[in-house]
């Protein structure tokens, strides 16, 4: 039961950030130009212009929406949090209170540490097995089943 409101309700984040970046790209293009121009450097690769870091943005905005409404209502929840989880990481990174040294500290942190919680609880979900056994678990279950087994055939 807690699972089912917990889901959806970490999902709200990621809808409403991907909404925002895909409908409101500006504050996003504005955030991820000194990444994208540093990536760019290090690929020996041309800086992309001002509207090509919009189409990236917009495209992370409706990838990230649609990974949060698989997080709320599918029945892979797990994948979609590692994705989530995969997906935000270059969002944390880009936010990290190193620039914008004209904001405050708590006006540098607060982002930052926002997407850092998201990627936290992401991780969770994607570790959640919803009281099952984890996979490994099963998979050495099955292998010492079927060596027993086998034991017992000689």
């Amino acid at each position: 039961m807690l699972r089912r409101i917990a889901r959806p309700l970490l999902a709200s984040w990621f809808v409403y950030d991907g909404y925002d970046a895909l409908r409101h790209p500006e504050s996003h293009v504005e955030m991820a130009r000194e990444p994208v121009t540093k990536i760019a450097a290090v690929a020996g690769q041309e800086v992309p212009s001002d509207t090509q870091i919009k189409r990236i943005v917009q495209a992370q905005g409706a990838a990230t929406i649609f990974l949060g409404l698989s997080l709320a209502f599918s029945k892979t929840p797990r994948t979609a949090g590692l994705l989530l989880a995969l997906s935000t990481t270059p969002h944390a990174i880009a936010t990290a209170p190193v620039s914008k040294a004209e904001l405050s500290r708590s006006e540098r942190m607060r982002p930052f540490i926002a997407k850092v919680g998201a990627v936290g609880a992401a991780l969770l979900v994607a570790a959640d097995t919803a009281g099952k056994p984890s996979m490994r678990y099963r998979v050495a279950k099955a292998r010492a089943d079927r060596a027993e087994a086998r034991s017992h055939e000689k």
